[in-house]
């Protein structure tokens, strides 16, 4: 009986000590979201997250670009408004009028709690590019598309004065606090030529793998030649991405 004491007389000094110590309440964890807006303070050093898209590289000559910004915007609550368009002609900067590869450029930048959003550009009313958005963080996102426009040769070189449209319709409020900072850009890379001669230069262009990046002679548009119609423009670019 006395080797039994011991143990018992432990157990009895655990539960006194064990009683004497405060309980906390219990505590509900929750997933907190990365754009919760209580973080925001905290996230202010924090640079912003840079998404990327997984496709193939764009086959690109050895030539320097010559680059032109062709419209900035900040997309706020922009849902069910007119695109927002810019003024578009040949570049007249270049060295060369012969250019191998046209690349459109996406960039934008947003900070916030927000939806992805369905975005599209048009020249004169053909669509260049149709995309969505990235989904924020608090700390703030970067991203880039760039898509060959090769194929629109000529339209994009058509000698007159044309109308970039840009549609993106988002929705601020007390919710959503994510606005799309948007520049959009076109590379324009001059043909390569290399001169086996002092009087006979070759003009050397890139091979297009397939025949979707084949250079279209004539580019019918198929929407209405109206940039501030909503119903043509926006309309179809609240459905999803092809």
């Amino acid at each position: 009986m006395a080797s039994t004491g011991l143990p018992l007389l432990l157990l009895l000094s655990f539960s006194i000590i064990s009683a004497a110590i405060p309980i906390p309440k219990a505590t509900i964890f929750r997933q907190q979201l990365t754009s919760d807006p209580s973080t925001a303070a905290t996230n202010n050093d924090i640079p912003p997250t840079t998404f990327f898209e997984v496709t193939k590289p764009i086959q690109l000559p050895i030539t320097k670009p010559c680059s032109t910004l062709l419209l900035q915007h900040d997309f706020g609550y922009t849902y069910g408004s007119p695109p927002v368009t810019a003024q578009y002609s040949p570049p007249s900067n270049c060295p060369s009028t012969d250019f191998d590869k046209i690349v459109l450029e996406w960039t934008a930048t947003c900070k916030g709690r927000q939806f992805d959003r369905i975005f599209g550009v048009w020249l004169d009313g053909v669509e260049l590019l149709r995309s969505c958005t990235a989904e924020p963080k608090s700390t703030g996102i970067v991203w880039t598309v760039k898509k060959d426009i090769t194929r629109y040769y000529s339209l994009l070189m058509k000698n007159q004065t044309q109308t970039l449209s840009v549609y993106l319709g988002n929705i601020v409020d007390s919710t959503y606090t994510g606005v799309y900072h948007v520049n959009v850009r076109i590379h324009y890379y001059p043909t390569e030529k290399y001169t086996r001669t002092k009087t006979k230069t070759i003009t050397l262009r890139l091979k297009s793998d397939h025949g979707y990046n084949q250079r279209a002679d004539l580019i019918i548009r198929i929407s209405r030649n109206s940039p501030g119609n909503t119903t043509d423009y926006g309309s179809k670019s609240r459905i999803q991405p092809m």
